[in-house]
Formats: structure tokens, sequence, C-alpha cells
């Protein structure tokens, strides 16, 4: 049984915070919103992870990346991954709501 809360997929080896050779996550292995969303995130949506198809994430700040909104955008079913990564930031905010 899956874990509540694994909103998001690895795009790439992730290496574990600090001074190591481990890796946090590798890609394709599931992440936890904690690492992704609030105080305490550490990764960032486009560069290390994306949203999982259906997965409910929170509406990002109006000065958040283009990655951000993209996510946010494809997470609400509006536009396919591909059509969302071509689209300008402005566009996706326009398409996310206000």
């Amino acid at each position: 049984m899956e874990s509540p809360g694994m909103k998001y997929t690895a795009i790439r080896d992730i290496p574990a915070p600090g001074d190591t050779v481990a890796f946090a996550y590798r890609e394709g292995e599931l992440v936890h919103e904690s690492a992704v969303e609030g105080d305490g995130a550490w990764l960032a949506v486009g560069t290390d992870v994306a949203a999982r198809p259906g997965a409910e994430i929170p509406r990002p700040a109006l000065n958040a990346s283009q990655a951000s909104w993209a996510a946010y955008v494809v997470s609400l079913g509006k536009v396919s991954e591909a059509e969302a990564a071509d689209m300008s930031r402005t566009d996706l905010i326009a398409l996310g709501g206000k």
C-alpha cells in the first residue's frame, strides 16, 4: 500500500543532503510532498521532481516558477505535461485561475 503524500516522482537521481555519496531518491522513485512543499522543502518541481498524474498539489504563489505552475495546471487536468512545458508562466497562471 502506498503512503499518503507521495505526490511527486523524482525526474533525476537526487543526492542526499550533506556531504555524502548516498542518494535520497533515484529517478522514477516516489517523493513525499514534504520534500517539495512548505517550509522544509528542499526539492524543486521541474528540476528534481514532477507531479504525479492525478495528484492534488497546492496552487503555487504567483511568483513561483514556470515549472511549478506547469505541474499545478497539469494536476488540474487542463493540459498535458508536454503542452505545459511549452507554455509561459503567464499563460499557465491564466489557466490555473486566480
